[in-house]
Formats: structure tokens, C-alpha cells, sequence
């Protein structure tokens, strides 16, 4: 006890010696004015913005100050030391070591909904202790960084907060990284779905900002685990110091292996990435450098009413290289960039920078001025989630079981694989969703009403989704939509047209618009819009899975001018869609894909490439999920 007692003090000392000594470079010396009559003024010395950061720094340290005071309060037995890095290791955090050289892990994959405190049985776990304890991982991560996350110790508040999505092993990053030394290495081997989900988007900021993003590296052909069905990237970082933003020059590279690791375990390969400067593409591996404060650029989103910027699509050249730039806020007035006006929002960095062909590139580049992202001509919307999928969705058979008025049963889809072509059939539909909006009073006498109690019989009515809602048997009003995008795909691709009163289920997200749906389904079918899917999408889930949320579906760049493809709507969308590989050889997809291609003004060369890449990426991706 006396040990842990004087560690704390000893810290405590320490930290107030390195306030006096700020404060002593803010407050001094002064300089001295001398007047017209001979007399001399002493005069505050102006330090501008290194006094600012030295400010910040006191008040970290200050922060660190208070937390310590709280520990030392909290040993008043044996029982209540607890583990702590510090003192568990002193002799690695003391002295000139201040931490570890190297912190290398494979922290475990956790969904949001499933993580709780591990001290607690099965039994024992709740929806309100995982909820204390997910925001007591939360806190543990703001106090490590108060200055990024904005954290006030005496409000127990942080400005910027972890997204509440965000699997464990987030909160690994955050905290294998804070137990290095200032010249330490950090190496861990995760889920790859932080790159491109939006749950990454506050370590992808951070790193950005206060780490050398040494080395991301994927191998598309052979998964690392059999026993796990995530898709895994490994991820070697400098140490972070949150206290400045000094990492926006370093440059992050981007590392696919096109064969099992195996076959590359050399110091030569390495050596040979090491000094790789610009993009590179060979036999064995694919590398992609690109400078940090490019990254950041690309993550962030401006408003759209700010009058001092405007989004681009380009390149430029620094050190002789030529870099790609998305989405760059550009200064209207000096032409330069930037970024402290723009809020970061998340990059795809697997399916830009690992996964991405020369030839997305080129599309963006000749796109400009002629792609609009899609959120900001349609609606898209997630489908319906019933929460009990077994009561909803009733097939024949059970809907002659029951004999349910027909009032309270509405066509719905509720897998792709009812569906083979673009047109939904409502024939080809297995099922039914109950939508009823009635009370139970309002029921007397039907068949509905004893099949809601049937309902509470087998306790549908205390699942989450249902218990939150006024009638638990009613999913509410929806309208119905005239496109209807796919979440998760395979081998195939289709975005169906619904022309029909057809409803979806929640493996579906909804597109509206009011004018040419026809039109602007042709185009969410179309060659150019599957690429983009297969970099947007995240394969974390393996089994060659591949899932697209929905902000990222409003953000795809389809073309503005309209489209004369009427002639294909008929043949086009009611004939049966085939693999991405054979549709490539069809006659309408490659008439469709022309008209797309002609107002891009891509060569022949370019549209092969297109052929070619998403060829590529759906055969790799599968090949990949059958790897192990």
C-alpha cells in the first residue's frame, strides 16, 4: 500500500514541477519599454501561440494532477489497489522509459450490442450494466486523450465522443497505443471493418493527427484466421502524442499482398516498401503512399453554404509526386486548402487505398462536374426492421393456418433471393408482412387479434424493437419506394426497380425519386456504380459478404445529365441478372454501361479497366473468404 501511495506522490511532484516550469516560460521574462521622460516599464513577454500550447499542456497536466489525487483517495485498503499499467509495471513507466518500446496484440472482435463487463456472468448481464460499462471503456479513453476527445474531468464530459457502434477492439487501439514511450512501435492484427465503416472515423482522425500511420497491410488473397469469419488487416503505428497535431506530413502507406504471407517473409521485401515513395504495383504486392494531411482532406466535409470553400475532385504535385485528391476544400480566394474549416466524417481506406484500381481514380477525375452524390437527388432509407421476423413475415401456408383478413397483409420482399431480375414480380414474393395499425379493442372478432395473442404467447412482445413500441404488433406507416438497393451481395449485383406496391425487409434500403426512377435505376445498375460498391462496402463479415451501409449508398456519384435508355428498360430489367463476371458479356449491361461511359469520355482502354476491376475485386473477395 505504501509503495502504490509513494509512486503517486512521487508522480504528483513531478507533474508540478513541469507546470511551474510552463508557466515560468509563459509568464517570463519580461521585456522593458522605455518611455520619452527615461523612464522603464517592464513589459509581459509575448509568446502568441506557443503560449497557447503551453497553456493546453498545463491544463493536461493538471487533468493528470486531479486523476492522480483520486487514486491516491481510493487506496484505502489492499483490496482497492487496482491494476494499473503505471504501477504494474513501474519500472517500464518511470524513469526514462516512460513505456513500453513495442505494444503488439490481437485484441478480440466484439459487435457494440454484445459488449459487457467480463466480471459479470451470462446471467447477471443487462441492457443498463452494458450500457454503464460501455461508457465506462468510453471515459477510460477520454482520460488518455483529453485534449483530442475535448474531455473536462470536473463536468466528467467530452466534447467529441466515441461512436456508440464501435466494436472492442477500438477501444484497444486507443489504449494499446497510449502505453508506448515516444519512440515506441504499436503493431496489431484486427477486423479490417474500421477502415471503412463509420465507427472508425475517431481513430482514423487520431492517428491522422497525432501518430505515423506506418503500415496498413491486406492480403487479398488468403485470409489470417480459419476460425474466425472476419476479414483481418494489420496495422503498424509510431507512439501518439496528442498534445500537438505534428503527424499531417509524415506519409501513411497502404500495403496488399497478392500472395499468402508466406511467400513474402523477407527483411528484402520490406526493405524494398520502406523506401517506396509513390504508387507501385508489382507481382507480388501493391503499395499506395499517400501524405497523412492528404488523408485528413479527403475524410473531411465541408458545408456546403460556407463561402470560403467548395469540394474538388483531383491532383497535385508535392516533392515531384503526384498525388490523387478527393473532395479537397479549396480556398476560393488564395487557392489553398483547408482543412480546420472541414469536419472529418470518415475515409474508405480499404476500398480506396488497398482495394482501388488505377481506373477508379480516372473515373472520378473525368467525372468532375458530371456526378452528383445521390443522397442530394433521392431519399434512401433502411427497410423495415420488424424485430420479430418470425410473427411479421408469414408465408401460405401459415397465412391459411391463421386465415389473417386480408387487410392486415401487405406484399413484401424479404431476401434477394426471391427476386432474380431488376422488375419485382410480386408473384415470385414467398411472403406476407402483417401491418396492422389497430388496437386490440378495435380487433374484437378477427383472426388478427388471435394471432397477436399468439404472438404474446410465444414472447414476441418483450423483444427490444417490439417492447419499444406503442402497439408492439404494429411496424408503422411506410410508403413505399421506387428502387430498392440491396444491402449485402455476393457474386451478383442488382439494384431492383419496384413499380408495384411492394414493401422491404430490412435487408433492403429504400430509394426514392420523384422524376425517371426507371432512369436512375439503369444508373444505380450500371457498371460504374457496382465499382464503386465494391470499394465502399466493408467484407469484414467473410464468407465473401460483402455489406454496404446506407450513409455510404448516399454518397455514391452517379451522373447528373438524364440518359436515353427507355429501349432498355423492357429487355434489360425483366430478363434473369447473372454473375458479375458473365453480365460483363451481356449486350444490354454493355449498351447501358456505353451510354455511362460515353458522357465520362473514357477510352476503350478505360472501359476494359472497368470490365476488369470489378471482375477482379468480386473473384479476389471470394477467393479470399475460401482461403482458410
Amino acid at each position: 500500500m505504501n509503495l502504490f501511495r509513494d509512486i503517486l506522490e512521487t508522480r504528483q511532484k513531478r507533474i508540478q514541477e513541469e507546470i511551474i516550469a510552463l508557466q515560468r516560460r509563459i509568464d517570463g521574462p519580461k521585456g522593458e519599454l522605455v518611455r520619452l521622460d527615461g523612464s522603464v516599464e517592464k513589459q509581459p513577454r509575448q509568446l502568441g501561440l506557443e503560449a497557447v500550447t503551453m497553456q493546453k499542456q498545463i491544463e493536461t497536466l493538471k487533468n493528470e494532477f486531479d486523476q492522480i489525487a483520486l487514486s491516491w483517495d481510493a487506496l484505502k485498503t489492499v483490496k482497492d489497489i487496482p491494476f494499473v499499467w503505471d504501477i504494474a509495471f513501474v519500472e517500464i513507466f518511470e524513469g526514462d522509459k516512460e513505456g513500453f518500446d513495442i505494444v503488439i496484440g490481437n485484441p478480440p472482435y466484439v459487435r457494440q450490442e454484445n459488449i459487457a463487463d467480463p466480471h459479470l456472468s451470462r446471467e447477471e448481464i443487462t441492457t443498463e450494466n452494458k450500457k454503464i460499462y460501455k461508457a465506462k471503456l468510453a471515459r477510460s479513453v477520454y482520460q488518455s486523450y483529453p485534449k483530442f476527445f475535448g474531455y473536462n474531468r470536473d463536468r466528467d464530459a467530452a466534447s467529441r465522443k466515441l461512436d456508440a457502434k464501435s466494436d472492442l477492439y477500438i477501444y484497444f487501439y486507443f489504449h494499446g497505443l497510449s502505453l508506448l514511450n515516444k519512440r515506441g512501435s504499436f503493431c496489431f492484427i484486427t477486423s479490417n471493418s474500421w477502415l471503412d465503416v463509420g465507427y472508425g472515423k475517431d481513430l482514423q482522425e487520431f492517428l491522422l493527427k497525432h501518430c505515423h500511420v506506418k503500415m496498413i497491410i491486406d492480403n487479398q488473397l488468403k485470409r489470417s484466421f480459419a476460425s474466425a469469419d472476419v476479414n483481418t488487416i494489420i496495422a503498424l503505428f509510431s507512439a501518439p502524442d496528442d498534445r500537438i497535431d505534428w503527424a499531417s506530413d509524415k506519409t501513411a502507406k497502404f500495403i496488399m499482398f497478392k500472395v499468402p504471407f508466406e511467400s513474402v517473409l523477407s527483411a528484402v521485401v520490406f526493405d524494398e516498401i520502406e523506401e517506396i515513395r509513390e504508387q507501385k504495383n508489382m507481382p507480388e504486392y501493391k503499395v499506395y503512399p499517400i501524405r497523412q494531411e492528404l488523408l485528413l482532406i479527403d475524410g473531411c466535409e465541408v458545408d456546403e453554404e460556407d463561402e470560403r470553400g467548395a469540394w474538388g475532385v483531383g491532383q497535385r504535385v508535392k516533392d515531384g509526386i503526384t498525388e490523387n485528391i478527393i473532395d479537397v476544400v479549396k480556398d476560393k480566394k488564395s487557392s489553398g486548402i483547408l482543412i480546420k474549416s472541414a469536419k472529418y466524417i470518415g475515409n474508405k481506406w480499404g476500398g480506396k487505398y488497398l482495394r482501388a484500381p488505377d481506373i477508379y481514380w480516372t473515373i472520378l477525375e473525368k467525372g468532375k462536374g458530371k456526378l452528383v452524390r445521390l443522397g442530394d437527388i433521392a431519399e434512401v432509407r433502411f427497410g423495415i426492421k420488424t424485430g420479430a421476423n418470425e410473427f411479421f413475415y408469414l408465408d401460405e401456408e401459415k397465412i391459411k393456418q391463421w386465415g389473417i383478413e386480408e387487410e392486415f397483409l401487405k406484399p413484401v420482399i424479404k431476401s434477394p433471393r426471391e427476386c432474380k431480375r431488376i422488375l419485382i414480380d410480386p408473384k415470385d414474393l414467398k411472403y406476407k408482412i402483417f401491418m396492422c395499425h389497430k388496437d386490440k379493442k378495435d380487433l374484437k372478432g378477427t383472426a388478427a387479434l388471435e394471432y397477436i395473442k399468439w404472438g404474446e404467447g410465444q414472447g414476441f412482445h418483450v423483444r427490444p424493437s417490439c417492447a419499444g413500441r406503442a402497439r408492439w404488433w404494429d411496424v408503422g406507416t411506410w410508403e413505399y419506394t421506387s428502387i430498392l438497393w440491396v444491402e449485402t451481395m455476393f457474386e451478383a449485383y442488382r439494384v431492383y426497380r419496384n413499380v408495384g406496391k411492394v414493401y422491404e425487409s430490412d435487408k433492403f434500403y429504400g430509394i426514392n425519386i420523384k422524376k425517371v426512377p426507371d432512369e436512375l435505376c439503369a444508373i444505380l445498375n450500371s457498371s460504374v456504380t457496382l465499382l464503386q460498391k465494391l470499394l465502399s462496402g466493408f467484407a469484414s463479415l467473410g464468407e465473401g459478404a460483402l455489406k454496404t451501409p446506407v450513409y455510404e449508398v448516399k454518397r455514391f456519384l452517379i451522373l447528373k445529365s438524364s440518359l436515353d435508355s427507355s429501349n432498355l428498360h423492357k429487355e434489360f430489367f425483366s430478363r434473369e441478372i447473372k454473375t458479375i463476371k458473365e453480365e460483363t458479356k451481356c449486350n444490354d449491361r454493355c449498351v447501358l454501361d456505353t451510354i455511362i461511359f460515353d458522357v465520362l469520355d473514357l477510352t476503350q482502354t478505360e472501359r476494359d479497366a472497368v470490365y476488369e476491376a470489378v471482375i477482379n475485386l468480386v473473384e479476389s473477395r471470394l477467393k479470399k473468404a475460401g482461403s482458410v
